[in-house]
């Protein structure tokens, strides 16, 4: 039987039933009222604030997320503690549009460090990719950003990957490529799970 897990959410969401629910020992599955569903592994985090220094470029600073699923190095788990790795995270934000025209303007492609790539496709659904990296006070955060528009709205998904400065901690080395290979591995592999039902509560 499954396990679930009720959230608390800002007033904002309050109206808006949201569920964790634990699949088993390894993955939880988070549902949104509004027809999203994605799993996650059940040892990450979840909240619906920014968690990092940088937050994410689809939710600051005018659109709260729907929901965070996320590993810090402070925290219980970190697959690579002892480096610049300072987190990852999935992030799940919407906006109401009347119109799929209104979706790319969402995205940060009029940022200069953003650059956009072959639209990709999820269990059906067709999302425009944005790759972009931003940096400050020794925070950097790598991002790729997912779009599609349904059901009158702009769903967005953001695969965030935080990293700081050598030499900002004590005892740290920088990451290496193929260990930053394997968080975005992890990211893409929630991504690959998202479901959006058509039948979504007005």
């Amino acid at each position: 039987m499954l396990k679930i897990i009720p959230l608390l959410l800002g007033t904002v969401l309050a109206a808006q039933a949201q569920q964790v629910t634990l699949v088993n020992s390894s993955m939880k599955q988070f549902s949104g009222s509004d027809g999203v569903t994605f799993r996650y592994p059940a040892i990450w985090n979840f909240s619906t604030e920014n968690e990092f220094y940088s937050p994410s470029s689809i939710t600051a600073p005018y659109r709260s997320p729907q929901a965070v699923v996320f590993f810090k190095d402070a925290g219980e788990f970190n697959p690579y503690p002892e480096t610049t790795l300072n987190g990852a995270e999935f992030v799940y934000a919407q906006d109401k549009a009347a119109t799929a025209e209104i979706c790319p303007a969402l995205t940060p492609r009029g940022d200069a460090n953003a650059h956009s790539l072959e639209p990709t496709t999820i269990n059906g659904i067709k999302y425009k990719h944005v790759q972009l990296e931003s940096a400050g006070m020794c925070h950097q955060i790598r991002e790729d950003v997912y779009a599609t528009y349904r059901n009158q709205t702009c769903y967005l998904f953001d695969l965030a990957i935080h990293t700081i400065c050598s030499g900002v901690k004590d005892n740290t080395r920088d990451i290496t490529p193929d260990e930053l290979s394997q968080v975005h591995a992890s990211l893409e592999k929630i991504l690959s799970s998202i479901e959006i039902s058509d039948l979504k509560k007005n």
